[in-house]
């Protein structure tokens, strides 16, 4: 018998697409956190239409062979999430711009979820939507998002966390942080999956597989209350290997390096999502639930002689969202008038906890959903609101930008 709680996925970026790095005394596995998977090299098979006098099939051949699968999670502030979502969006993280100033955040007394930001030094090219990381002595860092310029480098109205305590006149970093935009960049990985007590023999060498050329061809991610936030990575491979010893065995009996799995905590979408935008200000409306959706729309290269798709084409980067929002005055005027027009609405969902998160930032949303229903007795009614995030036409122009709020 085999327990999934001994199924090991390590995984490394690879140099060469679809091929095994060497020596492999320089190899880093990095371990993936997760809940469930579906890693698999499984063959294509088509069964003969040979004639018998016999009456029995001639069998089956292998035609091909399928390469990938999902990685189901909890979403956490951790390097393997680093990776996954720069092979999600194709993209390397553009690296965090960041000054040191003087900041006054004062809360606006008619607005308990906006602030005027004036820095003590210019921070240059900022531009509504951004997101800004107030780093204050002795406490949690403070995420913003702007609003407006309201003079040039210096002064920003922006939007908070409700009831966001007021900063005078403190000395911090205040950064941009690290954040990725939709690219056509292929980061390609080498995925391991070891099963540490189905052993070959007596032991220590452990079963596993090898999974080569491995692309994120999507991802989803899904926030509810009273929820961990969770999701799925979708991959699409070119190469398959089962191994005795397993592969990240073979490193470190190299040489090599195996990096544990992160601990740190899981992100709730109860409290850990403490900034919500729409339109660039903070929603005063109440949301349910919320999921983002990408799919990379990779078609296989199938060539014949090769039992596996030699690579993948790049599609369109699709970007669904949906989103359970209770009917209220300010969910109705702002989301009700937009569904005929289909005008472009901005939304931003931070997510963050003492030890770091995600940010996700859509410049052009548009939705399309019912009319809110009344479902039956003592039921509340709800916007069941859902779309796609299309080319942003401001500063921001990818369909989604993530940023990263940790080291």
């Amino acid at each position: 018998m085999s327990s999934s709680n001994l199924v090991r996925l390590t995984y490394m970026k690879e140099a060469a697409y679809g091929v095994k790095p060497a020596p492999l005394s320089g190899v880093t596995l990095n371990t993936a956190r997760f809940t469930s998977e579906s890693l698999s090299g499984t063959p294509a098979t088509t069964e003969s239409q040979e004639l018998r006098v016999d009456r029995m099939s001639a069998g089956q051949v292998v035609t091909g062979l399928d390469v990938g699968g999902g990685i189901d999670f909890e979403l956490a502030p951790d390097q393997f999430f680093d990776d996954y979502f720069e092979g999600a969006m194709m993209n390397e993280w553009t690296a965090a711009v960041t000054v040191n100033a003087t900041v006054d955040l004062v809360p606006n007394p008619a607005n308990d979820q906006e602030a005027e930001l004036t820095l003590g030094s210019a921070f240059a090219n900022l531009y509504p939507g951004a997101i800004l990381k107030l780093e204050p002595s002795g406490a949690d860092p403070v995420i913003v998002s702007v609003i407006s310029i309201d003079t040039p480098d210096t002064v920003f109205t922006v939007a908070t966390m409700r009831g966001e305590a007021e900063i005078t006149s403190e000395t911090m970093d205040v950064s941009l942080p690290p954040y990725l935009d939709i690219g056509a960049q292929q980061i390609s990985f080498l995925n391991v999956k070891t099963y540490d007590d189905v052993l070959d023999g007596a032991g220590p060498a452990a079963h596993g597989q090898t999974y080569l050329g491995e692309l994120v061809s999507g991802f989803r991610l899904t926030a509810q209350y009273g929820s961990i936030v969770t999701g799925s990575f979708a991959t699409l491979g070119n190469g398959y290997l089962q191994e005795s010893p397993s592969f990240d065995q073979q490193a470190v009996t190299a040489g090599g390096t195996v990096v544990p799995a992160g601990t740190t905590n899981q992100l709730n979408a109860s409290i850990d999502v403490p900034l919500v935008a729409s339109g660039g200000e903070s929603t005063t409306f109440c949301i349910e639930s919320f999921t983002i959706e990408m799919d990379n729309g990779l078609s296989a290269r199938n060539c014949i002689g090769k039992q596996a798709p030699t690579g993948y084409d790049l599609g369109t980067a699709t970007i669904n969202i949906s989103a359970s929002i209770y009917n209220s005055e300010s969910s109705y005027e702002a989301f009700m008038p937009a569904k005929l027009s289909q005008a472009p609405v901005s939304l931003t969902f931070v997510m963050q906890n003492m030890e770091g998160g995600y940010a996700y930032h859509l410049p052009a949303v548009q939705l399309s959903f019912p009319d809110p229903a009344a479902t039956g007795r003592d039921q509340s009614t709800m916007l069941e609101a859902s779309g796609v995030a299309k080319v942003g036409s401001g500063d921001i122009t990818s369909a989604l930008r993530i940023y990263k709020l940790h080291d």
